[in-house]
């Protein structure tokens, strides 16, 4: 009985996928725009702030998602520490 549990156990975890945040090339920019506006207002006093804001305006204009997510993701960079300046 207890190598059925085991068994049981192992399988449900070789099966189980676990996701932490956002990651690209998933076929969707939808995880991208959540994490940047998660960050976006907690990082305001970043140089590329504006500019931020601007790309990521642009990338959700993007009619592909792999634009989507490479626009996304340079607005990410662009509030992540430590903070760039170009």
């Amino acid at each position: 009985m207890r190598i059925l549990a085991i068994l049981s156990l192992l399988f449900v975890l070789a099966c189980s996928r676990a996701e932490a945040g956002h990651s690209q090339g998933n076929g969707t920019c939808d995880d991208d725009i959540l994490h940047w506006s998660n960050m976006i207002e907690k990082r305001s006093d970043a140089p590329l702030y504006e500019k931020s804001k601007v790309m990521a305006e642009l990338a959700q204009k993007k009619g592909d998602v792999w634009g989507c997510e490479n626009f996304m993701e340079e607005a990410l960079r662009m509030i992540r520490n430590p903070y760039p300046t170009e």
